[in-house]
């Protein structure tokens, strides 16, 4: 497996016109780690695989060698929940879906800040990020709550009365953001722009916005 995924991993490098210590640098690693995955010395991560096949825009399937097919394709929810009685598929298919959409949400949320210190508002940056940290803390509370016999010394707000506060929060940060008048000469933020720019990452920030949209469209129904 190691040899196959090597010998795919330098491949795409190959194609997409880059040396080892280009594409060393855009994945994140040194480009030693990079030759010795590349020979089949050692095992990466599934991470990694991810990262790569994010970046190459292919498949995990084809980078392990599961499938001759290299375009890459998106789990999505439904996908995820299986009826199968095999619980070792439901798990691996959880585990991909939570992993593909962390990294969709981190890359989008890369994006943002980026464009937040090309903007350098610092109302702006503030607001932005008092948004998503209360979006984070509310999921986070979601699934802390599940948990029986929790410890609810680790909160300040009370349970039976944070949500309610938590969206008058965002309420209020959605109307500062919208008064919040910023120059952005010079900004451009077309697609094409955007896709220059971010190249590793424009993908993600695709999918994420068409997950949103599916997710508004199916609880809301438009």
């Amino acid at each position: 497996m190691k040899k196959e995924f090597g010998r795919t991993l330098s491949n795409l490098r190959k194609k997409k016109g880059l040396s080892q210590k280009d594409a060393a640098a855009k994945l994140g690693i040194s480009q030693a780690l990079l030759s010795h995955y590349e020979k089949g010395i050692r095992e990466c991560g599934l991470e990694f695989v991810v990262r790569v096949a994010d970046f190459y825009e292919v498949s995990a399937d084809y980078l392990l060698g599961r499938s001759s097919e290299a375009a890459q394709s998106v789990i999505l929810a439904d996908e995820a929940e299986t009826d199968s009685d095999n619980k070792d598929v439901k798990i691996i298919k959880s585990n991909a879906y939570c992993l593909i959409n962390r990294r969709i949400i981190n890359n989008t949320t890369s994006i943002n800040f980026s464009l937040l210190s090309k903007i350098n508002n610092k109302k702006l940056q503030k607001y932005i990020s008092e948004y998503l940290s209360i979006a984070e803390y509310k999921a986070f509370r979601k699934i802390y709550s599940i948990k029986e016999n929790k410890d609810d010394d680790m909160f300040r707000l009370d349970s039976s009365n944070y949500e309610s506060f938590c969206d008058a929060a965002l309420s209020m940060l959605e109307a500062r953001i919208n008064d919040i008048a910023v120059n952005i000469d010079g900004l451009e933020l077309s697609r094409d722009a955007l896709a220059d720019e971010y190249y590793e990452s424009f993908s993600s920030l695709n999918e994420l916005i068409k997950n949103a949209e599916r997710a508004v469209n199916q609880n809301i129904k438009i």
